[in-house]
């Protein structure tokens, strides 16, 4: 059976492309929009609409988003509510209605493919399973199904760390030399050092079940990103509560990561 969405924004333009988004995201639904949510509730309350799930935007001409979804839970408990705002600050008020997403304005396709599938609503494929949570900001940690990962090695740690900060970019021995050993030349015995960092990151995800996330070729290590829960990876992808959640601090044990906090501070800044 199709799903069924109400979708709600007093800007004509910003609904259409909602509309577009949803449809294009969920192919088989259905869409009630609306530029104001009085005849959504009407229709709701005789019993001629019943929608799977609403796109409410926040903050209408002459009614309240947040009021809208009080009205809309009342006569739907069991209804999901994805508010839709230009406002970020706005997500954390939502939440107190229990709402379960919000959407950024110009809504995309992509993310509305991504809140359906948070909800378990989308046939489409499921995403790679997350096999590890990694934090970053403030000090650098890493848990295995919520229990801190432990690392054989400082330098086994770090290496992860620098290789999560490069965000599925490969690195040489050599690079990773330089970034480990910033104040040694590279010759044959800092070689083999890293060889056997490596060696030993690779044994203990792989201990861990999580051998997945590493990348390895020949003079080559990486990530796969996509295996990983990371809050640096959500602050690029734009999740509010990652960005709020950094307040100057990135991963707080290496020197070699102040270039970084720098770029993310200014970054937080300017959104």
């Amino acid at each position: 059976m199709s799903l069924c969405f109400l979708a709600i924004d007093d800007e004509a333009l910003a609904l259409s492309d909602l509309v577009h988004a949803l449809q294009t995201a969920e192919p088989d639904c259905r869409v009630c929009a609306q530029l104001s949510p009085e005849t959504a509730l009407e229709d709701i309350r005789a019993g001629r609409f019943a929608p799977d799930v609403a796109f409410l935007d926040i903050q209408g001409r002459g009614w309240d988003g947040l009021e809208c979804a009080v009205q809309l839970k009342a006569l739907l408990p069991k209804l999901d509510i994805i508010f839709v705002t230009a406002y970020p600050q706005y997500a954390l008020k939502s939440y107190s209605l229990h709402a379960r997403g919000y959407l950024l304005k110009p809504v995309t396709i992509e993310a509305v493919h991504e809140e359906l599938k948070n909800l378990g609503l989308t046939r489409a494929e499921t995403q790679p399973q997350k096999l590890l949570c990694v934090k970053c900001f403030g000090n650098f940690d890493v848990f295995c199904r919520g229990v801190p990962l432990t690392f054989p090695r400082a330098k086994c740690k770090e290496l992860f760390a620098y290789l999560i900060y490069r965000n599925g970019a490969g690195c040489s021995l050599k690079e990773i030399a330089a970034v480990l050993y910033e104040d040694r030349a590279y010759d044959r015995s800092i070689k083999n050092q890293i060889e056997t960092f490596k060696s030993d990151l690779v044994k203990t995800l792989s201990a861990a079940d999580c051998g997945g996330v590493i990348v390895k070729k020949h003079n080559y290590i990486g990530v796969n990103p996509d295996l990983i829960d990371c809050d640096y990876y959500r602050f690029f992808a734009g999740d509010i509560a990652a960005i709020n959640s950094f307040s100057g601090e990135f991963m707080t044990q290496y020197s070699w990561a102040e270039m970084a906090t720098a770029g993310l501070s200014g970054l937080q800044k300017r959104d």
